[in-house]
């Protein structure tokens, strides 16, 4: 039924209201929440607030035709949630349970790359996992040159790339996500392209008011959603204790699927080091720890040591990995940054495992005894520069700054 001008206007500031509400009552209620209420936290709380918003909005309007599909950075090192790697590129693109698409790009040197399909709220709403199938770098079969080509479609294509990814009634974008091995060790995937081979002639449409108000009140379900879900996360956790996410191997809880997370939240005193030792489990894909503030975002990681990948990371003698997480620099491997934080979320995600899922073991310690608790090797004063150096590139590299 066709609206009058007047009804139209009015429906769409009921929209902006809904919007508007959703933003005030959600965010006051998360900084009411905040881990702690040191000044650091509730600046960063606030910055977070915003960053959300724009992350909902844009995901709920931006970018959402499947006829005429293209890659857009997902998040970066101004847009953060749920813990993002460091170490990572996250790409995403639209897609729709009925048509078949095709991915191509370069190998690039990624030490683990995931192409997952992401699902509708619908799917939620009838208690399934927010992540459909998704396809692993050692499944990944590329041709002579190096690049690759990737079929989404609900059922196996007869004939072409051998690479393909089962999209279901659910599935509405496709998230690729690319983790590199050190800063100094990073190319991205060139070439990458998307498109729709059922409609090859997509033609652009306008943007009607019904998706409109659809869109906006979906970006606002989408913050109200997200904002408790990643905070909480963190506050209800026990301090310097590794747990783990769930126990399903597959993670169906809406972090990475084909692996699991052990978390804490970890507190410091300025002069304090948290050792963190684990030895990782085998078989096992993949593997990085991250650290971060308290609402579930990773530290600026083009200015502080936030991540470790199993590549970059040091190995003791045994297997096993010592990681030192302090404010101040004690002078060995494997550093993360508290950031000027006393409280923060550290993570390690654990891919393929088959269900093995070490906890990390804690131990506070003087900063200054970090090297006489640990075989870490020692990193000079100008080693450390051009590692922080290394760094910016990195992001600079990846997102092409």
């Amino acid at each position: 039924m066709e609206q009058s001008p007047q009804n139209q206007i009015e429906l769409a500031s009921d929209a902006w209201r809904r919007w508007c509400r959703t933003l005030e009552e959600t965010g006051v209620a998360a900084l009411r929440a905040t881990m702690t209420h040191d000044e650091i936290d509730l600046a960063e709380g606030l910055r977070h607030l915003g960053r959300m918003s724009w992350l909902a909005l844009s995901g709920a309007t931006e970018n959402k035709d499947s006829k005429d599909p293209y890659f857009w950075t997902a998040l970066d090192p101004h847009l953060k949630m749920g813990g993002d790697n460091p170490q990572g590129l996250y790409l995403s693109a639209p897609i729709n349970p009925h048509d078949t698409f095709r991915i191509r790009g370069s190998r690039g040197s990624a030490i683990w790359v995931s192409a997952i399909l992401g699902r509708s709220p619908a799917a939620i709403r009838e208690g399934l996992s927010s992540f459909g199938e998704a396809f692993f770098l050692p499944d990944l079969e590329l041709v002579a040159d190096g690049t690759f080509e990737l079929l989404i479609a609900p059922t196996k294509p007869t004939s072409g790339p051998v690479n393909w990814l089962r999209s279901d009634e659910w599935s509405e974008r496709v998230l690729l996500r690319q983790f590199y091995p050190a800063p100094d060790e990073v190319e991205p995937m060139q070439d990458l392209t998307i498109e729709n081979l059922s409609c090859p002639e997509a033609q652009p449409h306008t943007l009607d008011l019904e998706s409109a108000l659809s869109m906006l009140d979906r970006a606002g379900a989408m913050y109200s959603r997200f904002i408790p879900m990643f905070q909480s996360e963190m506050v209800e956790k026990a301090k310097n204790t590794f747990v783990t996410d769930i126990g399903d191997p597959t993670s169906t809880s809406g972090g990475v699927p084909g692996g699991n997370a052990v978390t804490a939240r970890w507190s410091l005193e300025n002069d304090e080091a948290l050792l963190v030792e684990v030895t990782p489990p085998a078989p096992c894909a993949y593997w990085d720890v991250q650290v971060g503030n308290g609402w579930y975002e990773s530290f600026d990681y083009r200015r502080y040591f936030s991540g470790l990948t199993c590549a970059g990371a040091h190995l003791n003698d045994d297997g096993s990995v010592t990681f030192v997480l302090s404010q101040d620099d004690p002078g060995t491997a494997n550093w993360l940054e508290t950031a000027g934080h006393r409280e923060g979320h550290i993570a390690i995600r654990w891919q393929l495992t088959d269900g093995n899922l070490p906890i990390p073991h804690c131990t506070v310690v003087k900063t200054a005894s970090v090297r006489d608790r640990t075989s870490l090797p020692v990193v000079s004063a100008e080693l450390r520069q051009r590692q922080r150096r290394a760094l910016r590139d990195s992001a600079d590299a990846r997102f092409g700054w």
